[in-house]
Formats: C-alpha cells, structure tokens, sequence
C-alpha cells in the first residue's frame, strides 16, 4: 500500500513538472533554501489553489497521514485521495509562504475515497463491495438459490464440450443449459466513501430483499385501510398518504384500485434446462353402433394401443417457477392404434334399459323411505303431480295388475327382466293386465287413494334381485 501511495505522490510530481514545462530532474534541482529568490509551488486542488508552499513535501505527507489514518479503520480496502492535486513552480525573491495553512488546507478539502467494485442490476446500484470476487461471490450466491453448485459446474463444463452447439441427450435425461437474470448483473469499478462499502453478506441481502416499489392494488370483499396496510406491512398513515382521496371520500369498493408498497426484486433468477423424454401418445376410441346387439352391451373388437413420441424441448423457470416450454423436436416412434368398441342397439321391449324415469307426472317427494309411524315405509311417497298419469319406469313385463288387500291398494308391480322390479300403489285406475309388456315412460294407470291412503299419491318401491332399495337412489324428480 505504501509502494502505491509512493507511485501516486511520483506521479503527481512528474504531473506537475510536465505542467509547468520542467523536466523531472530539473524539477528536483532547485536546491535552493539558502538563496534568496527561491522556488515555491502553488498547490491546486481541483484546479483551485489553495496555498503556497517550500517543498511539496508539505503536501504529500499530508496525504500520507490521512491515508494511514484511514488504513487503520480497514487495511483491506485499497485507499486514494479522491480529489485532483496539481502544483504550479514560481521564482520568486524573498516569495511569503504559509506550509501549515496549506496542511489546514488540504484536510477540509481533500476526501478519502476507496476503489469499490459496484454491483448493478440492470442501471440501479445494488451495493458496493470491497473486491470483484465478493461481487462474483454475491451473484454466485444467488444463483445457488434455484441450483445447485454442482449443476453449475456441470453446465460450465457442457458448454465447454459442446462449444455453443446443442448437446444431444438421450431419452430421459435433461441439462441445465444457462442460468441468467431478468435483469443483467453487472460489476463495474468505482471511487465510493468508505462507509459506503457493504459486506458480501450484506450486499446480497439488499439484493435478494429489492427494493420498494409503488404499486396498484385492487380492493377485495371486505377490504379495510387497516386490512391493507397490514397485508401490505405498511401503516395506516403510509396508506392514506399514498392516497389522499380516501380522507376525502372514503370510498372503498370492491374492483377499485388504490396505491400502495411493495418489495420488487433487483432482479430475478432464469433457469434454461434442455429436456429429452419419451412420452405416450393415448390411443382414440371409436364406438360403432350395432344393430344386433342388446342394448346398454359394448364389446372391444379391436383392442386400442399407447403410441409413443420423442420429445426433446427446453424449459425456462424463473425463481424456480415453471413459466414456459418450447418444443424443438417431435418424432412419433409409434402410432397409437385405434380400440373400436361396437355398441348395441338393439331393444327388447320386455327388458329395462338400465335407467330409470320419474314415474309420475311432476310431483315431489312427500315421505322418504325409512321409518315411519312406527313402522318401515318401504318406498317413496309422490303427490301433487302436474296430472295423475303414472308411467313405467323402465321397461318390462307386467307381473301384478289389480286391488291389493294388503293395504296398498289398486297396484301394479312390473319386472325389468334384468334384475330390477317396481311397484306401483294407490292408483285409482290401472290401464294395464299381467303378462303386458311395457316401454319405459308408458302410462300405466292414473293416481289416486285406494288402500290405506290419506290422500292422492303414488307410493313407489324399487327392488334389486329381490332386496329393497332406496328409489331416489334410481330416480330424481
């Protein structure tokens, strides 16, 4: 450090000589304290003079003592007198000159500064650190977030291999391709204040932190100036200095936009991975109606089969959020075969469908099944229909038709030949006779009240190979 203050102080010395049109040896032989017209230098900062001296060595130790000084705060941090200082040589008899006045002089003009490397996102200044390897450290650091450092050194040495050209990769395997910033990190050097300069630690958390921003907010349901202050770590009077309209009118509704602050990253961390992969290709199924099968059977005919394609595309994501992928190739290795499914049909009258209607003009539910009165009621109860028509619910072949003693009065009782039966009860008149056969939404009788009634409805009961069920489990009004 000494060597360069030395370098510095010789250099201005050789400036100065050059200025004035000496060279540098006659510029040192003026030896002259004992004659009376002596040399004297008026001293220049900035191109201001600011004094008179005998030898210039008034000026440079000086400097000395405030760079040591300096040095003894941080001796890592290389230290240079910021201002320009130039000397101007004159003859003069018997010439007046005041070497302490200068020396007062020059320590409130002259500044200490140190050579900072500065760490730039885009043009704003992030922070200034000591040497270029901590700001290389700091935007290490903060790729290392998203990646580790192994991957970084394996990208480093693909790029090396590959020299700007596509690596090939095989099915399966990815690479990480580059790692930038949605704003460039840059590092340029710069004379800075010395308690300008931050630690690397400090500089990347300024970096990872950003910086505060004005931003729109959109108001939610239920949105209050306190809600959004504390959503936002702002404080009430932050919120209504950034929107003095609201001490006028208040008006808080939803989908309206006021101010507030934000952090907003320096920048952010772009990872670019290039992927291959073999992906399936779904086969496609085509139906083909079949006349001469039953209807609600499918058979397979032809069994479908994946195909298969060779992807190779690169992915981008941003603070290790997927944001995009672009497809470079696409080779299908093998077509999907098509499965062909034939569906019958074919409808036999005496045989339900598999589904059921609403057996009943309109109407609601007016008793569930379940208990009742203290007893089971086996069925559902439907009243005040649009009209009394009651309708098959699938079809079938009738098996009852007439009065029933039991209570249920007039009833039918249909079965849907495929393990499903239906009863109807209560009707008033029945408009089919055992052995029918039915269509589903065939009107089978009217509604009424026979049996043991309170009034007009249906009550309707569903069974499946013989066992009770619940009918809102197969119907819905």
């Amino acid at each position: 450090m000494q060597k360069q203050r030395n370098r510095i102080v010789m250099s201005l010395a050789f400036g100065a000589a050059a200025f004035l049109g000496f060279s540098a040896n006659e510029a040192s032989a003026h030896h002259d304290d004992n004659e009376l017209i002596k040399t004297v230098y008026h001293v220049y900062v900035d191109g201001k003079e600011i004094g008179t001296v005998h030898h210039k060595s008034a000026v440079t130790q000086e400097i000395d003592i405030m760079l040591e000084n300096a040095e003894k705060s941080d001796s890592k941090l290389e230290y240079k007198i910021k201002e320009d200082i130039t000397y101007k040589a004159e003859r003069v008899f018997r010439p007046v000159f005041d070497e302490q006045q200068v020396r007062s002089q020059l320590k409130q003009e002259l500044n200490v500064a140190v050579k900072a490397y500065r760490l730039n996102a885009g043009d704003e200044t992030v922070a200034y650190v000591a040497s270029e390897k901590e700001a290389q450290d700091v935007i290490q650091k903060l790729k290392t977030q998203y990646v580790t450092k192994e991957e970084l050194a394996l990208m480093e040495e693909a790029k090396k291999k590959t020299a700007g050209n596509e690596p090939k990769l095989e099915p399966g395997e990815s690479i990480m391709t580059d790692v930038t910033f949605t704003n460039d990190l840059t590092i340029s050097v710069q004379e800075v204040q010395p308690d300008e300069i931050a630690s690397a630690d400090s500089a990347f958390n300024t970096l990872r932190a950003g910086k505060m921003q004005v931003s729109d907010y959109e108001l939610q349901s239920g949105d209050t100036i306190e809600r959004i202050a504390s959503k936002h770590k702002m404080s009430v009077q932050q919120i209504l200095s950034l929107n003095p309209k609201l001490l006028l009118s208040g008006s808080m509704s939803e989908g309206n936009t006021i101010k507030v602050m934000k952090h907003v990253p320096f920048t952010k961390v772009i990872v670019h991975e290039l992927k291959r992969e073999k992906k399936n290709i779904p086969f496609a199924v085509k139906e083909e109606k079949d006349a001469s099968m039953e209807i609600g059977t499918t058979k397979i005919v032809q069994k479908g089969q994946a195909g298969a394609e060779d992807l190779t595309y690169t992915s981008l994501m941003i603070d290790g959020k997927m944001q995009s992928a672009d497809m470079l190739t696409k080779d299908v290795v093998k077509q999907p075969v098509e499965q062909i499914v034939k569906i019958g049909t074919k409808e036999i009258p005496s045989k339900g469908t598999g589904s059921m209607v609403w057996p009943a003009v309109g109407g609601y539910v007016s008793s569930h099944k379940g208990e009742r009165w203290g007893r089971a009621h086996k069925g559902i109860d439907i009243a005040r229909p649009t009209e009394r028509s009651i309708l098959a619910a699938d079809n079938g072949t009738v098996v009852e038709a007439g009065f029933d003693n039991g209570g249920y009065g007039n009833k039918i009782v249909i079965n849907h030949n495929n393990g499903m039966r239906t009863m109807y009860a209560h009707l008033s008149s029945i408009a089919v006779k055992s052995g029918d056969v039915v269509k589903k939404g065939q009107k089978i009788g009217v509604m009424g009240s026979t049996g043991q009634s309170t009034g007009i409805h249906l009550h309707f009961e569903v069974y499946k190979n013989n066992a009770l069920q619940n009918p809102l489990n197969y119907v819905s009004e």
